[in-house]
């Protein structure tokens, strides 16, 4: 994961357990959400939730809300068509009129799940593709039998179309077969399905680019590309800096409105200045005071 969409993710742990503060008693709570796959969804007691302060409560939703302006961020960056094949299933999943009780709609249900918990088509732990339990012309017929209003299609393209795009990245299991790839031997930027190197991008090339910013008589050098895109245009390599402004810009702009509510409501001047440090962060995109931020 890239640490820019990690960087709020506290205050969404912190709410996401903090729902169930009022439950009944200990033996009776139920831990386990959900089963699908090899996964199970938990939840957690926080029996002192409603202890807090509303002041205390206040900057946990918004570092929640800032977590939540990140998750598509995240989607994009784990591959480029995420978001696409995220859309597309939940536009299925919201409107499909057909039988919603079958074998095939239940193996398309866990599918989805499966991405919303992987953050997209690959396993969280071992970043391999995982495959669809139903087939592709049960895809496309749930996909061609609603709307096409409540498809994620792009300017002139047709339902046909968006299928057909989908379908091997859900389907053919040598297209992005692993999210990061670390196996020796290969251009690892290439072969991994990951979103951080525009497509034409080769690994010599990001080590070339990077290494000429390395100063050697820099003893606290910055994580160079923590924060960026590098891809071609024109032939020239161009470094897209993720901030207010830059790449997901207009994501990280609410990131940093809720982030500001948050440090409204600091519960200390130290704690309202490591809010303040992760704004400027994102407003600059400055890897050095990611650093500052990150030892505060």
């Amino acid at each position: 994961m890239n640490k820019l969409t990690q960087i709020c993710m506290t205050g969404m742990l912190i709410t996401s357990t903090a729902v169930n503060a009022s439950t009944p008693p200990v033996d009776n709570f139920k831990y386990s959400v959900d089963k699908f796959a090899d996964i199970e969804i938990l939840r957690y007691r926080v029996p002192d939730f409603d202890k807090l302060s509303l002041k205390q409560k206040e900057l946990i939703y918004f570092l929640n809300e800032a977590a939540l302006e990140g998750r598509d961020i995240l989607y994009d960056q784990n591959n480029k068509y995420n978001l696409c094949v995220r859309r597309t299933l939940e536009a299925v999943y919201d409107s499909y009129k057909g039988d919603r009780k079958s074998t095939d709609f239940n193996r398309f249900s866990t599918y989805l799940k499966r991405v919303w918990m992987g953050n997209g088509i690959h396993h969280h732990y071992s970043e391999d593709k995982f495959a669809p339990q139903f087939t592709a012309a049960y895809f496309k017929k749930v996909v061609k039998s609603i709307a096409p209003s409540k498809l994620p299609l792009s300017k002139g393209e047709t339902v046909d179309a968006l299928v057909t795009k989908l379908t091997p990245i859900l389907f053919d299991p040598t297209v992005y077969p692993k999210r990061t790839n670390q196996a020796e031997g290969v251009d690892l930027i290439k072969t991994s399905a990951n979103n951080y190197y525009g497509d034409n991008v080769s690994q010599a090339e990001v080590e070339a680019f990077y290494g000429k910013m390395k100063d050697p008589n820099d003893n606290t050098p910055v994580s160079y590309g923590l924060n960026s895109k590098l891809v071609k245009e024109n032939g020239v390599l161009v470094e897209k800096t993720y901030k207010v402004g830059g790449m997901y810009g207009s994501a990280i702009s609410r990131i940093v409105g809720w982030l500001e509510k948050a440090a409204a409501v600091a519960e200390n001047d130290k704690q309202k200045d490591v809010i303040n440090s992760l704004i400027d962060f994102y407003k600059t995109g400055n890897l050095k005071t990611y650093d500052e931020y990150s030892i505060k």
